[in-house]
């Protein structure tokens, strides 16, 4: 995977009242090492209602384009039971493709370098609402799987972060998590360059199998004949409706990582295009 960046870490917490709160306690837990040891800072917002909430993600996306800077976005908030979202604090829902709109600019701003943690579950369910003319909402994306106690969360998390603070590295953050003593749930790692993938391959499945590329050929090169069109032929056609697939990935590709903003990214997130099509570009 491409280099993770980072320069502070904010927390978003909108839980509804009575309940533990986990995102403060997250927050207590590695400030002092962050801050001290790291010279990281550690940013707690209290957002329980919508309003709150948009209002905190908006002056983050003021903040981040101010400092030009990379920071950590953890949302401590619940996931809705149809999978279709978040539950904030005053129990407005939050579906993820207007969630999605928000990070994509948030994104945009750190140049592609915004690493989203999530305490919800579900949230792999983000990367549903994605197509071939997005634009990436994250450079990475982590999150339990399922149901989550709050002790786990908190132990979790903790070990999650101290292990970024110490090494930059998020996989082996990843591997401390899975290795804490309250770690009781699955949780999933997604990375700009996985959805990149997958979000094309399932272009691929649906639009562009075999079957349905030759069905195509065939039919453009009947068309083509009818019209006296010279080298009217499966072959050609063919050859000219795989072109048009690459210059579609092409597109995405550009599109995704942001390279028509940050011409640095096409370097930066080669390995991804290449194991789509590996051809010089």
């Amino acid at each position: 995977m491409a280099e993770a960046r980072f320069s502070r870490i904010v927390i978003i917490q909108s839980l509804p009242l009575g309940e533990s709160q986990t995102g403060r306690q997250l927050c207590d837990g590695i400030e002092p090492t962050a801050t001290f040891k790291h010279g990281i800072s550690v940013e707690f917002i209290e957002a329980r209602t919508a309003q709150d909430f948009w209002k905190a993600l908006e002056g983050l996306q003021a903040t981040t384009e101010k400092n030009k800077d990379y920071p950590v976005l953890h949302l401590e908030c619940h996931g809705l039971s149809d999978k279709t979202g978040l539950s904030l604090g005053d129990g407005t829902p939050l579906l993820w493709v207007e969630l999605k709109t928000v990070l994509v600019r948030l994104n945009q701003a750190t140049r592609c370098n915004l690493f989203v943690t999530l305490a919800a579950c579900h949230g792999a369910m983000l990367f549903e609402t994605l197509d071939v003319f997005a634009r990436a909402p994250c450079f990475g994306l982590m999150g339990p799987s399922g149901e989550v106690s709050p002790p786990d969360l908190v132990g979790s998390y903790s070990a999650f972060f101290l292990k970024l603070l110490q090494a930059g590295d998020v996989v082996a953050a990843l591997s401390s998590l899975r290795d804490s003593p309250e770690c009781r749930a699955k949780y999933f790692l997604f990375t700009a360059e996985d959805i990149f993938q997958k979000v094309f391959r399932l272009y691929r499945v649906t639009c562009s199998t075999n079957t349905q590329m030759t069905e195509r050929a065939e039919t453009l090169a009947q068309i083509f004949k009818k019209h006296g069109m010279p080298g009217a032929d499966t072959s050609s056609s063919s050859a000219l409706l795989y072109k048009e697939e690459n210059d579609v990935l092409n597109r995405f590709y550009t599109r995704f990582f942001f390279v028509d903003y940050f011409l640095e990214n096409k370097l930066r997130f080669t390995n991804a295009y290449l194991a789509l099509a590996p051809v010089d570009f």
